[in-house]
């Protein structure tokens, strides 16, 4: 069993970003993952198909995708409502904040208000980090401990940063990290041995990044099977809170 913390689909014309949810799903089979959770490039309140592209994407995949609503936390209560709304779904399993493309800090009110509404809806959170300043791990770390109520999870590092995106989780126990956008499986080895592998997830940033090479990254650590577990998936159905995939009880 797999599952992709961190994937992309989106049909987003204004961008020409386009990356239909049959793209994502043919990536993932040819490296064998089982489930992806994917978010869409615009944002919630302001991009009016943030929600509906979700849910038609996962209705066209139920068993193989589950859906993160971004949101621009600029919204204020507008915002607090989509996310209101898109958790009445089962298909949304949690939510998205892009520091970079709404330019606010994770640390800024209006990040810390989403982040507490996904804490009362029981969702959690992921963070783009790491490679351009407002999703510096540090910066992240500030809105963490802004809520410690709420489950975040962020890329390991965002390319260059994963020693300090280590230390920032480790200094911040509601901080889970992903494997994607690390070039460095020695990261990866770190990170278990300081947080624990319960608070790492196997992610592979689809279609942005390549899955097969993620995995194979992965499973060339040789982690013990347990630890191997939790970090390709017993992590992501904790999360999630996930019955099944693909039919199978997990």
């Amino acid at each position: 069993m797999i599952i992709d913390f961190h994937g992309h689909a989106d049909e987003y014309e204004t961008f020409g970003w386009i990356d239909p949810p049959e793209r994502v799903v043919d990536l993932m089979d040819r490296a064998g993952i089982d489930l992806t959770c994917i978010t869409t490039y615009g944002e919630a309140p302001g991009y009016p198909k943030a929600l509906s592209n979700l849910l038609d994407f996962v209705g066209r995949f139920p068993e193989r995708l589950t859906g993160f609503l971004r949101v621009n936390p600029s919204g204020g209560d507008a915002a607090l409502s989509a996310m209101e709304e898109a958790a009445k779904h089962p298909e949304i399993t949690g939510f998205k904040l892009h520091p970079i493309s709404n330019l606010l800090k994770p640390y800024n009110p209006f990040c810390v208000a989403v982040m507490k509404k996904a804490a009362e809806l029981g969702l959690p959170v992921f963070i783009h980090c790491g490679d351009k300043v407002a999703a510096q791990p540090w910066q992240i770390g500030l809105g963490a401990g802004l809520c410690p109520e709420t489950q975040i999870i962020c890329h390991m590092g965002g390319f260059f940063h994963g020693e300090e995106s280590i230390r920032m989780a480790k200094a911040c126990p509601n901080v889970c990290l992903d494997t994607s956008s690390t070039p460095y499986p020695a990261i990866v080895r770190r990170a278990v041995e300081e947080l624990g592998a319960d608070r790492v997830l196997f992610a592979t940033d689809n279609p942005a990044g390549d899955p097969v090479s993620d995995l194979r990254k992965m499973l060339d650590l040789h982690f013990d099977p347990e630890t191997e577990a939790k970090i390709l998936y017993k992590n992501a159905v904790r999360l999630l809170g996930l019955k099944t995939i693909r039919g199978h009880a997990v």
